[in-house]
């Protein structure tokens, strides 16, 4: 059974899915850290992230791997070593959406997700897992909140890893990745018509995974 989360940035997608995951007793598998991972390699190796041409020449040596660890954490590698603590810096999200957005790119990480998803139950989590990725997944959301609740949530996850920066650049920050998502070519960010509608602009965690989990039948 796979399970498809979509939504905008600091929508709560990775939070709520990993406690639904815990709910249900099904590995959740984040998406958006594989894309993370390909991006914090090209800015590592200083790749000039605008030239798709040369990017997409050297996808394969990136060696991104996923692994499912005992605790159901994905752990994101490249060149063998363990980068899942560095994915989330701030100059990853900024760069991620231009490296996200090119068709070769998202080909070669859905492959590495797919060898991950077919191997038993997921719940996945992403922009586009509903409508491209698991088009025929048994159960779909779009879970959402209003901007500035999404910017705070983004805020209070870069303070805690030391970065501060104010709520007014962060919700400029959010409002251009929303842009960014909703308008690249390459399978843009759109609720499936299949898909339940979440907003937990004010709702606990607690709330929402209740009313993803009412819906869901094991």
């Amino acid at each position: 059974m796979n399970i498809a989360i979509d939504g905008p940035v600091a929508s709560g997608k990775g939070t709520v899915t990993k406690a639904l995951a815990e709910r249900l007793g099904i590995p959740a598998l984040d998406t958006g850290a594989a894309y993370r991972g390909v991006t914090l390699y090209l800015l590592e190796h200083n790749f000039d992230l605008h030239d798709e041409k040369c990017i997409l020449m050297n996808l394969k040596k990136i060696d991104l791997r996923l692994y499912l660890a005992d605790n159901h954490e994905v752990r994101v590698f490249t060149q063998g070593q363990d980068v899942t603590g560095r994915i989330r810096d701030n100059r990853v999200s900024l760069a991620v959406p231009v490296v996200a957005a090119y068709a070769g790119v998202r080909d070669y990480v859905n492959q590495q997700i797919g060898l991950v998803a077919a191997q038993g139950d997921f719940i996945l989590e992403g922009r586009d897992i509903g409508t491209v990725v698991l088009p025929n997944a048994e159960y779909k959301f779009f879970l959402t909140a209003s901007l500035e609740v999404r910017a705070k949530r983004r805020q209070a996850d870069l303070a805690a890893k030391g970065e501060k920066i104010s709520l007014l650049a962060v919700m400029q920050q959010v409002k251009e990745r929303d842009e960014q998502d909703l308008n690249r070519a390459v399978a843009p960010l759109r609720q499936a018509e299949d898909a339940i509608y979440i907003d937990n602009s004010a709702l606990t965690l607690e709330q929402t995974v209740d009313m993803m989990a009412k819906y869901i039948k094991l």
